[in-house]
């Protein structure tokens, strides 16, 4: 990057390479100014203009990056991949964008993803039913395209058609019976969805068809475990011998602290938090080492400064029109198959990449306090999953939504191995909540576990108040009586590996 940085001359294809390795190393700043001023002066590449969208986009200027891409298409307008990128580009802005996925289909009718960013495209524009319709039809004639199948599930769920969910793969496995990777995809669909019991039903049933395959022997354990079963899990656990992937750590350790074996978890978990993905394996070594006293509880999550509560002004984030405005996305959203939300709806795609003037206001206030809050993080620590980060002035968000909750709505607790720092901002709260009602709880154990360990921190709700932490800490919320409680949350993004 420095050489191509510091290069005196400004072609093509020295800029190319510079955005290449900014967008790689997240330093897209510098280059965006580069390529733009040069292309201020020339006639249109449409090549650099893709460019320049792409390190508009990691700036989060996708207004900016969607002009760009409509310019290098006036010049080179059957370029597949742009129309891709502009499709993209513009679901995330919360633009219409059914358009654009339909022309890159017809451009690049070959490319699986972009069907995907089709169906999602038409649930965003209230099209859900014809999304699943034109998925189901596609699946029919390609029956092994997982991803198809996982989208398909996912779309089902979140219009509240979860009976359907694994109508395709069901389907499909009625043409392909001997498929294992069919029947892999059913249960690790169930399992995601926290729906044991049929997902003991399909790992039972594919042990019978494919004989003793590690992937459904694991599944039965986890499944048998998490319903209750612990004597049965833990036979079929003993049969499967040590976890050799991470997945079937999680799984073990879950059944230890679940039976009560917490010396065991700790040390079961110990090789995993050096081990890529150790953000899956950090919540459970919180709770190991508090069950077993071990000092690094402490140095983990006990000291004071890895969360902070702020009170926003309400006026600067606009509070009541982003009420309103997150009213309206509310009113057309559904529950994730596989998320903690409970008697209530989260929004899709990413909520701070959209460009409505709410969301761009609400956004410069979130990044600016996370800096603060990041630059006031205790010294660094080259072991500790939080404090081992770099500290950057302009931190970029790795997911962003917003929940809505009813009476008796909750989050269950859960973790977020995606990000570095997760956040909980209060939109609305109900009126005349008791103490505890309706709080943010951070650092417990999940009920699942069966585990009395009391939180970290527990946070009562209040309108414009901004709670951040670590992205590793368990957290859930508890039930309200009645009335509404609708929140913004982000993850801050990890640094990008160097």
């Amino acid at each position: 990057m420095a050489k191509a940085m510091a290069a005196d001359r400004d072609d093509p294809e020295t800029l190319a390479e510079l955005a290449g390795q900014a967008l790689a190393q997240g330093r897209e700043e510098e280059a965006e100014e580069r390529l733009s001023r040069y292309l201020r002066s020339h006639a249109p590449d449409p090549a650099l203009l893709h460019w320049t969208a792409m390190l508009r986009r990691a700036l989060d200027r996708r207004g900016e990056a969607i002009a760009a891409l409509e310019q290098g298409l006036r010049h080179d307008p059957a370029n597949a991949g742009m129309v891709h990128a502009l499709a993209h580009l513009r679901l995330e802005a919360g633009l219409q964008a059914s358009a654009q996925f339909e022309q890159a289909t017809r451009l690049a009718p070959a490319k699986a993803e972009i069907r995907l960013g089709l169906a999602s495209a038409r649930y965003a524009e209230g099209e859900g039913a014809r999304g699943l319709s034109e998925l189901e039809a596609m699946l029919a004639a390609n029956p092994g395209w997982m991803e198809g199948h996982r989208q398909f599930a996912q779309l089902a769920t979140l219009m509240g058609q979860g009976m359907r969910a694994l109508a395709t793969v069901e389907a499909a496995l009625a043409r392909f019976p001997q498929s294992d990777a069919l029947r892999g995809l059913a249960v690790d669909l169930l399992l995601a969805g926290e729906h044991f019991g049929p997902a003991l039903t399909v790992a039972d049933r594919a042990l019978a068809v494919h004989g003793p395959l590690a992937r459904f022997q694991l599944a039965r354990a986890a499944a048998l475990d998490e319903l209750g079963r612990s004597q049965e899990a833990a036979a079929q656990f003993a049969a499967l011998g040590n976890p050799t992937e991470q997945g079937h750590a999680v799984w073990w350790v879950r059944h230890l602290l679940r039976t009560g074996r917490y010396a065991e978890a700790a040390e079961a978990i110990e090789p995993w938090l050096t081990a890529p993905g150790a953000e899956g394996m950090w919540p459970y070594a919180a709770l190991a080492w508090r069950l077993t006293g071990d000092p690094r509880s402490e140095w983990l999550d006990g000291q004071q400064g890895r969360c902070r509560v702020i009170d926003l002004d309400p006026e600067e984030i606009g509070l009541a029109d982003l009420r309103a405005f997150l009213g309206r996305l509310h009113g057309r959203s559904g529950r994730f198959l596989d998320q903690s939300v409970r008697g209530g709806t989260q929004t899709d795609g990413a909520l701070l990449a959209r460009i409505e003037p709410e969301v761009v206001r609400l956004r410069d206030v979130l990044r600016r306090e996370v800096a603060r809050f990041a630059q006031s993080l205790p010294a660094p620590d080259a072991g500790h999953p939080m404090l081992s980060q770099p500290r950057p002035a302009r931190p970029r968000f790795a997911g962003s939504w917003s929940v809505r909750l009813a009476g008796a709505g909750f989050h269950t607790a859960h973790h977020h191995p995606q990000g570095w720092i997760s956040s909980a901002l209060y939109i609305t709260v109900p009126e005349g909540l008791a103490e505890g009602q309706g709080h943010l709880d951070l650092g417990g154990a999940p009920a699942a576990l069966g585990i009395e360990l009391a939180p970290r921190l527990t946070v009562a709700p209040r309108p414009a108040r901004l709670v951040l932490f670590p992205s590793w800490m368990w957290h859930g919320t508890r039930p309200f009586p009645s009335g509404e409680r609708m929140t913004v949350a982000f993850d801050v993004a990890r640094a990008q590996p160097a």
